[in-house]
């Protein structure tokens, strides 16, 4: 049985962690409660940071004259420089993230679609901006994992999110700590990952670990430079759906017709969005248990996350 590192995940302070959102409540969120138990959370509340109290009279994004500012109605006082150097600070502090998940339309912390006003004084607004913290983040981890509360509800962006988290966790370790050969294991058992996320790239990292003469330092910098570029793209349905044709051909020859034909129709289903990867990892693995194969067993593809949280994904989608 695969066992996993611990991903280390910067959080909005609000979801599931402290009451300190603008009215004094916290967002609940089953997906953050559950990840908890497999994930270390670094909390922060920007606003609260910069000195805004709980409760708190909301701010805004404002548009001036072609340049954002966080304002605070109620009060007149604009925020941007005070929320701007905590952002540049608590982010420059950081060593190694896996990930963030931030609240969701927040004007300091949303990652999209958070409301921007025209001027100080006019209620009219747009949907189209980025929370003065959010922006920080994307600039300083450019391809880190960044998802919102609101987008993990989702299954597949869900799914995506924990792979990847748990990928780069792994990989940390390797970074850190591991030898030319557990960089090889790594690339070996992730190779379908890979190949799912940017077929390219995955080729790039094999010559470079085939290839190389650089110290072990600069191989494992390049690799990680690919990988991160590789996980800042969401997997295609299209990729996965090669990646799985891949593995029936492991065992088409010991199937039966029927079983075959279930794999297949249930393979269109996956690609029209009616079912989740989920289901066509879980039928792979039921295979690779009844056949034997050791080579896809080491695949993380079929594996990318804690069993406990792809079930809580299944019964979440079903209640929400």
């Amino acid at each position: 049985m695969r066992s996993y590192e611990r991903p280390i995940i910067v959080s909005s302070k609000c979801i599931e962690f402290e009451p300190c959102r603008y009215n004094g409540l916290m967002i609940s969120s089953d997906v953050v409660a559950n990840l908890k138990k497999y994930a270390d959370f670094i909390p922060v509340c920007p606003e609260v940071a910069i000195g805004l109290g709980v409760p708190r009279d909301p701010v805004r994004i404002v548009d001036d004259g072609g340049q954002n500012h966080l304002y605070q109605p109620k009060t007149g006082e604009c925020f941007t420089s005070e929320m701007e150097q905590f952002s540049e600070q608590f982010l420059n502090g950081l060593n190694e993230i896996d990930g963030f998940i931030l609240k969701n339309r927040s004007p300091s912390c949303g990652i999209k679609n958070v409301k921007r006003y025209h001027g100080f004084n006019n209620p009219g607004s747009m949907r189209d901006s980025v929370g003065f913290f959010a922006e920080k983040v994307k600039s300083h981890f450019p391809n880190q994992p960044v998802e919102d509360e609101g987008r993990l509800r989702n299954i597949s962006i869900r799914e995506d999110f924990f792979t990847k988290i748990f990928t780069l966790a792994d990989f940390r370790r390797v970074k850190n700590q591991g030898s030319f050969q557990d960089l090889l294991d790594f690339h070996s058992r992730n190779k379908f990952l890979l190949l799912a996320f940017n077929q390219e790239n995955m080729r790039r990292m094999g010559r470079l670990l085939s290839s190389s003469s650089d110290l072990l330092e600069d191989i494992k910098n390049n690799y990680c430079e690919l990988l991160l570029h590789s996980l800042s793209e969401n997997s295609k349905t299209t990729s996965n759906s090669n990646v799985l044709m891949h593995s029936l051909g492991y065992f088409s020859a010991k199937l039966t017709q029927p079983e075959k034909a279930f794999f297949l129709e249930n393979l269109e289903k996956y690609r029209g969005g009616r079912i989740p990867l989920m289901v066509m990892s879980s039928l792979i693995k039921s295979w690779i248990i009844r056949f034997g194969s050791e080579y896809l067993e080491k695949q993380t593809f079929f594996n990318p996350y804690p069993d406990e949280l792809m079930q809580v994904s299944f019964i979440y989608d079903k209640m929400g």
